[in-house]
């Protein structure tokens, strides 16, 4: 499947998927071996009592393909009744007419189980074999093959369920959830001989806690469960787990979501696939047929276990919820809405399994040491992704774990090494970040690769904060403003009155700028002296945080400005935040009004984009802003007309009435919000702006000039281009006139469009 959706890396490529025609790699063998000779040969074989007739002849077809892997084709699959037929057309559409071989690997394994279903009649009423699971068989043997070890791990998770209940240590809750998660990851190759009973003492069940965790460290590649437990040991709402085998893995998994409901979890949705697939993937059936195994067990530990599980269904404490959607090869970053939808309800999602890993990354061949926060930006919601290799590809993984393991053959493909990859907050709004492909050069120069990477990230998390202070202004400004009000006797560091929700607003730009970690100093109109993110951060971002706050209890249009600079090695940082508009390397504004846009300039060639904020997702709503050479509106505060210098007092009267260059009559536009205010200019045309020294040039002035030159429109204070200035001071004010370029040159020509000092006014 294309990739334009999904995560890419600095200069806005998609790395290769797998493909299957390279011989001596895992996917070629799958592909030119595997299906056929073990697979499809096991289906044979464990369904022989009724696989006959039609069923048969359809999988001997298959078999046949297989056997020609060079030169059979992929094609559509026939209308078999199934529900699912129409997305598999729409998935299967570019690859219609490619041998198995040359097409992806991912699309041909989820393809070639889908044929074996369609074959054999699965969705046919009709069908002898209607809903019949051609891998029961092997099903079955795992969960009986894994009944021994579930007798061992029903002690532990017994144990855990008495010892959970009223716990106030979130440290100890936390040490045991751990030890949940490496079950959950390594199945049976967990030593629980080692986890401690019930009835040790501290300092035993500490080491033991340690060493059964230890055991299994030298086989991790990456390992963030210490994390992931402390989290989960805080409480969440709702955990999802995207389950992957039956069998004792999913044993375990069950083990896994009994300990979060026993610790405090309020419910946890086993996601399972809606049809056979994959062999021992599991189903609804599955979940409830190991459940009876363990309620029928004669060993008293996992029949307890058992019914507590069964509890936890009955009581709605867990959700065994079926979807077409993990059956497919699609990666996660197409999921299809509904389910999306569905996972961001969710506190954490855990993906099991190499499948779903795959499908995490697209079968994409990343650099291996690329961070998994990077990969999995754009998931809807928090993610732990539990994987034992079984596939040459992965992400997250240092380059110093690679060395030490890459000599030994087949170490991807075994299962013998895994992760435990945690990103608690997935960027998600990652489009706006390849804004910057197209740009040749920032600020006169060139970006290196890892620049460019660092600064998409800042890019990212600036939209990221957008969306999360929409949704904060969202919930009724009316009562926010009265709840929230203002900060009693404060003023911000330019002298204006702080409201909270500037405060708010602040925090929430900074918590995601720092943990981006390409920006170093951060300089806010809410802050004294810029703050040190950092230290090794390329990038200073200068940001009016809320600017127009003061209309929020009145629910006029509100935004936020932001300018990036390129860090300057050699100066502090007042100097880096002060450095000349012309220096910015992106910059763009947030309009949070009935819909919330976001407008993003990068580069010195990049166009002004404006994005609109849509189900959580910031999309391209126009990708080249062009604000006309003229207008017939212009935009400030006439009330103080009186107190305006005679050049502008005699322009606005001249073009009120026609006698402009155009002749034509404008008409005045005021919001009093800057952003509201611009945005409708560099739409309409005109010029908005105010000609008292009251806008700050390093958090207003600068960042809307840099958009408004990417838009074809034009700055000025009244004497020089904004862009050519270099503030003097941190807080420095100045005029501002911004919009269409024909417009601002006519009335930077009449003159004597500034206001004095002295005629500065409090609101």
């Amino acid at each position: 499947m294309a990739s334009e959706d999904g995560p890419r890396t600095w200069d806005g490529s998609t790395p290769p998927v797998i493909v299957n025609n390279v011989p001596g790699t895992w996917a070629h063998d799958t592909v030119s071996r595997r299906l056929r000779e073990d697979i499809l040969a096991r289906v044979f074989r464990d369904n022989a009592s009724v696989i006959e007739g039609e069923a048969e002849i359809n999988l001997r077809q298959l078999e046949d393909e297989l056997g020609t892997a060079s030169t059979s084709v992929i094609k559509h699959i026939a209308d078999d009744g199934g529900p699912d037929c129409e997305t598999w057309r729409e998935l299967l559409e570019p690859w219609v007419g490619i041998s198995w071989l040359d097409a992806p690997w991912l699309i041909v394994e989820f393809y070639f189980y889908r044929r074996i279903l369609s074959a054999i009649g699965y969705f046919d009423e009709s069908s002898p074999t209607f809903l019949h699971d051609p891998f029961a068989v092997d099903k079955m043997n795992g969960l009986r093959a894994g009944m021994p070890a579930a007798k061992a791990l029903a002690k532990k998770a017994n144990a855990f369920a008495k010892r959970a209940k009223g716990r106030s240590d979130r440290a100890d809750l936390a040490d045991e959830l751990r030890l949940f998660v490496m079950v959950a990851l390594w199945g049976n190759r967990m030593d629980l001989s080692i986890w401690p009973e019930s009835d040790e003492g501290g300092n035993r069940a500490s080491e033991a806690f340690t060493e059964a965790l230890q055991a299994g460290e030298k086989y991790l590649l990456w390992d963030d469960s210490k994390i992931v437990a402390s989290a989960l040991a805080e409480g969440m709402r709702d955990v999802s787990i995207v389950v992957d085998n039956a069998g004792f893995e999913l044993t375990c998994d069950l083990a896994l979501a009994d300990a979060l409901v026993v610790s405090g979890v309020g419910r946890v949705i086993l996601r399972v696939k809606a049809h056979p697939v994959f062999v021992s993937d599991a189903m609804d059936k599955d979940c409830r047929d190991t459940i009876d195994a363990m309620i029928a067990s004669a060993d008293d530990e996992t029949a307890a276990m058992g019914r507590r599980w069964a509890s936890h269904l009955a009581s709605g404490k867990w959700a065994i919820v079926p979807d077409f959607a993990w059956c497919q090869p699609q990666p996660f970053w197409a999921l299809p809405k509904d389910t999306r939808d569905e996972l961001k309800s969710s506190d954490l999602v855990v993906i099991k399994g190499d499948a779903n890993y795959r499908r995490l990354l697209n079968d994409c061949l990343w650099e291996l040491s690329t961070p998994f926060a990077d990969v999995s930006s754009y998931f809807p919601a928090p993610l732990l992704a539990l994987r034992s290799l079984k596939a040459e590809l992965g992400c997250g993984i240092p380059m110093d774990r690679v060395a030490a393991v890459e000599n030994e053959k087949d170490w991807m493909v075994t299962g013998k090494y895994g992760v435990v990859q945690y990103n608690a907050r997935p960027a998600r709004q990652y489009r706006v970040s390849s804004q910057i492909d197209g740009c040749k050069t920032f600020a006169g120069r060139d970006l290196p690769p890892v620049e460019r990477l660092s600064l998409k990230k800042v890019l990212v998390a600036l939209a990221n904060a957008s969306e999360e202070l929409a949704d904060a202004l969202a919930v009724a400004p009316m009562r926010s403003s009265t709840l929230l009000g203002s900060v009693e006797g404060a003023k911000n560091a330019s002298g204006d009155s702080q409201q909270k929700l500037d405060v708010v607003a602040n925090d929430i730009f900074k918590q995601h700028l720092a943990e981006c970690g390409g920006v170093r100093y951060y300089a806010s109109e809410e802050e004294a002296t810029p703050a040190c993110l950092n230290a090794s951060g390329k990038f200073v971002v200068c940001i009016d945080p809320l600017d127009g706050s003061r209309n929020i209890a009145c629910n006029v249009p509100v935004g936020s400005i932001f300018g990036v600079y390129r860090v300057r090695e050699d100066e502090d940082a007042v100097a880096n935040a002060t450095q000349a508009g012309s220096e910015q390397v992106a910059a763009g504004y947030a309009h949070y009004s009935g819909a919330t846009t976001l407008v993003l300039a990068c580069g010195d060639d990049g166009p002004a984009i404006e994005y609109t904020l849509h189900e959580g997702n910031f999309e391209v709503a126009n990708a080249r802003m062009s604000c006309p050479p003229r207008g017939q509106v212009y935009s400030l505060n006439d009330a103080r007309f009186d107190d305006w210098p005679e050049g502008l007092k005699g322009y606005v009267t001249d073009v009120r009435n026609g006698r402009g260059d155009t002749k034509k009559q404008y008409s005045a536009r005021y919001i009093c919000s800057l952003v509201g205010d611009f945005h409708r200019t560099l739409i309409y045309g005109g010029w908005a702006g105010n000609p008292r020294p009251h806008l700050r040039v390093v958090y207003e002035a600068a960042p809307l000039a840099f958009v408004a030159r990417a838009a074809g429109a034009a700055s000025s204070d009244g004497l020089v281009d904004v862009l050519t200035k270099k503030p003097a001071e941190l807080h420095e004010r100045s005029p501002l006139f911004l919009g269409s370029t024909e417009d601002i040159a006519e009335l930077v020509r009449r003159g004597d469009v500034r206001q004095d000092d002295s005629k500065t006014y409090a609101v």
